[in-house]
């Protein structure tokens, strides 16, 4: 477990948490020393201060397999959905609406749109492509609603896509390159970036070929220069491709490399984070590196 893991909405002493309890341990920094050390290493990002509680991340490397494996900092976008999602495809016909009076029938290209633009919510909350309809008006367009059922909240459908709406996809989606996660980059990683980039660093030190995080597409096939790339975000002078060595870079870590996901789209996190330290709610970001 790492050492300064908390839990929400209680904060519980750290033995309380995991399973079974009695054999829970914290990780020390060292990763020399825990009895498995011949098989992985491992790489523990944080404490990083948030003012509610402390955020870490524990990247392990199985050096047998050349697996990295993480939890909440790198991830990849399918652009289809994912099985597990599909077992009830009614949310991704409900988001594959253009309008409250649609009636989506279900086929994949139906199912692949709703995710895309579930996915769009999902990482921004409210992506530029998306306008939200003024209260009153989408109250009475829930009354012209074919179904208005509570399943499909009464006929409420408050929003209406842009035209462009995919490119925003596309954008987040990068051809599935590794990316971290909106929030991630506006409103935790931001608050120590010395710290982030030092542990990036460390893992990017590894020889995997592959990544395993917890959430989305998984495994990923990836290399070390492509996870270092993702925290570029975090740089006063952003490496690319071209800045890596030649050597060290394959062919699939050029057509990856560093792209920046579309400010506009980060408009409602920025306003979040002006909001929570105005409020001293948590403590404000730091000069990149």
């Amino acid at each position: 477990m790492a050492p300064s893991q908390w839990s929400f909405p209680l904060n519980l002493p750290l033995s309380w948490l995991g399973l079974p309890s009695r054999r829970t341990q914290l990780l020390p920094q060292d990763s020399a020393k825990v009895p498995f050390a011949d098989e992985f290493d491992y790489a523990i990002l944080g404490p990083i201060n948030l003012g509610l509680g402390p955020f870490e991340e524990v990247a392990l490397f199985h050096k047998r397999s050349r697996t990295l494996l993480i939890t909440d900092t790198i991830l990849s976008v399918p652009e289809d959905p994912p099985a597990i999602v599909q077992l009830d495809p009614f949310p991704l016909l409900f988001h594959a609406k253009d309008s409250v009076l649609d009636k989506v029938e279900d086929m994949a290209a139906n199912r692949r749109k709703g995710w895309q633009r579930i996915s769009l919510f999902a990482f921004y909350f409210r992506p530029h492509a998306v306008e939200i309809v003024e209260i009153k008006q989408s109250i009475r367009d829930a009354l012209k609603a074919p179904d208005r059922s509570p399943k499909s909240y009464f006929g409420w459908f408050p929003f209406v896509w842009k035209a462009n709406w995919q490119q925003s996809f596309e954008a987040l989606r990068g051809n599935g390159r590794l990316f971290v996660a909106p929030i991630l980059q506006a409103l935790i990683l931001n608050r120590a970036p010395k710290e982030t980039m030092a542990w990036a660093g460390q893992v990017a030190s590894w020889n995997f070929q592959r990544i395993v995080p917890c959430h989305l597409d998984s495994p990923i096939a990836a290399e070390p220069q492509q996870f270092r790339q993702a925290f570029t975000f975090l740089e006063k002078q952003p490496h690319t491709s071209e800045t890596f060595p030649k050597e060290t870079l394959s062919n699939k870590g050029n057509s990856l490399g560093f792209s920046p996901l579309p400010e506009a789209d980060f408009e409602l996190l920025w306003q979040l984070e002006a909001s929570l330290n105005k409020f001293k709610i948590i403590p404000p970001a730091q000069e990149k590196v």
